[in-house]
């Protein structure tokens, strides 16, 4: 049984960032580049904490910590809030502060063949648990204050002593720290069936252990809301705003109350050499150079491989959701992907190209899985379209995402099934509905597959196949 995915993964150091041994001759310089990317995710963290939580009361884009953050509907083109988002789940989320006291979680039993998964990230990014439909952790239990059968867990923080109730799993925390990204499944896009999901995300509970059970009568306290608090993008405030200085002292002060995960004697000897742990301004290097250590290592994060191209596809199967030592990867992914879950839970391989050719004319793609070989899961799979700013791509049949839904056709002949990336429907009028992914007609687009609970044995090393640019202009099929 897993509740902590450290225990699983052992530390690895093979970035080429360090040396296995403090050398306290290292140039001060690049020591505080290899300390400002192993920063890079903790001071990102924050900073999105920060702006997730700033609000006295749940809001549609925030909650104040130890509350949950429901989204209720569905992301349509309009939605701006987030790129690249899914049309295939509705999110749960909660940032959680565990200094206190220990919190519990509660996700209801649901109907079967429905999928859930509750992803929790310490404030490393480190996917430190994750509870779910097809793996729960634990044994159902009666909600005392609404009667419905629901899965328990107790976040526990890393000094945490004590006895829990009956009934309630714990979930053991490194950090104090926690950031829940919960997922629901929704089986289509009809209002009844996000009601009915909705009516899921109604019976899902956060309260501290001191107050569970009850009788449904506890109320969070108020949050607070700080009008000075910058409203940028937290990935903008780290790379533009936030100065090499500056994030140095935001480092210090997370460390004192944020233990490494995993420890590092190398890393320990490194911040302290260079005053960063304990705090000491005296050692710290000169203004100039920790700017320098910005700028150097945003271009070790920009420029990091994280994996090779599989025909065309970026996809990372490995090493991600939880990195060890492997500093480097772990800033790029909180670059590009912040909250990446572990590649047993959901993997996203993507791919991008021209909606149009060099005359205006749109470009027509098609991807094809050889009969046996649709993405393998134990959950569901589908593939999303996306504009050149990441956003939905809007189109007068509001199809946003195709294999979820309903199950592709196949070729009856040889079992291969196509799918058609276009702007334009195809002709043949029984593959629109489940086959067809409209593009934009100008610019660029990308498109992600997205596998929940993968099979990831069963992956081939060429898998995806490649998205093929269909010649000619007439519609396809």
């Amino acid at each position: 049984m897993r509740t902590v995915a450290s225990a699983l993964r052992p530390p690895r150091r093979d970035d080429g960032m360090a040396s296995t041994t403090p050398d306290s001759a290292k140039d001060p310089a690049s020591m505080a580049t290899e300390v400002y990317v192993f920063g890079y995710p903790l001071v990102l963290m924050e900073l999105t904490r920060r702006l997730e939580t700033n609000t006295v009361e749940v809001s549609s884009s925030a909650a104040p910590t130890n509350q949950l953050l429901q989204h209720a509907a569905l992301a349509t083109p309009e939605t701006k809030e987030v790129v690249r988002p899914n049309v295939d789940t509705l999110y749960t989320q909660a940032w959680l502060d565990l200094t206190a006291e220990p919190m519990v979680l509660e996700v209801p039993v649901m109907d079967e063949g429905r999928y859930w998964l509750m992803e929790i990230l310490d404030a490393w990014t480190n996917v430190v648990g994750d509870p779910s439909s097809i793996n729960p952790l634990a044994a159902p239990v009666t909600d005392p204050a609404t009667g419905a059968e629901v899965y328990s867990y107790a976040l526990t923080g890393p000094d945490w002593q004590g006895e829990l109730p009956d009934g309630v799993h714990q979930l053991p925390m490194p950090t104090n720290t926690v950031w829940l990204l919960g997922r629901t499944e929704v089986f289509d896009d009809s209002q009844a069936e996000i009601q009915t999901v909705n009516g899921y995300q109604d019976l899902m509970r956060l309260l501290p252990v001191s107050a569970w059970p009850n009788d449904g009568s506890y109320d969070p306290p108020d949050g607070t809301y700080d009008p000075d608090l910058p409203t940028a993008p937290p990935s903008d405030q780290l790379n533009v705003t936030m100065s090499g200085p500056e994030f140095f002292k935001e480092l210090a002060a997370l460390l004192t109350r944020t233990p490494l995960n995993p420890q590092d004697p190398w890393m320990s000897a490194a911040l302290r050499d260079l005053g960063v742990f304990p705090y000491d301004p005296a050692k710290l290097p000169s203004d100039e150079r920790l700017e320098l250590a910005k700028n150097h290592g945003l271009v070790l994060i920009k420029n990091h491989k994280a994996s090779e191209p599989v025909n065309g596809w970026t996809f990372t199967r490995t090493d991600i959701g939880y990195y060890g030592l492997h500093y480097l990867q772990r800033a790029y992914i909180a670059a590009i992907g912040l909250g990446a879950n572990l590649p047993e839970d959901a993997l996203y391989p993507s791919i991008s190209g021209a909606a149009a050719d060099s005359t205006g004319a749109p470009l027509r793609y098609t991807l094809t899985f050889p009969a046996g070989q649709l993405p393998p899961v134990d959950a569901f799979w589908s593939l999303t379209a996306y504009d050149s700013d990441s956003f939905l791509v809007e189109n007068p049949d509001d199809i946003y995402a195709i294999g979820h839904y309903t199950p592709p056709l196949a070729d009856p002949v040889t079992g291969a099934t196509t799918l058609y990336v276009q702007a334009e429907p195809p002709a043949d009028a029984a593959l629109q509905t489940a086959n067809w992914l409209p593009i934009p007609t100008s610019g660029n687009f990308s498109v992600t597959l997205r596998l929940y609970a993968p099979r990831t044995d069963d992956i081939p090393a060429s898998w995806p196949p490649p998205l093929v640019q269909v010649k000619g202009r007439h519609h396809s099929a």
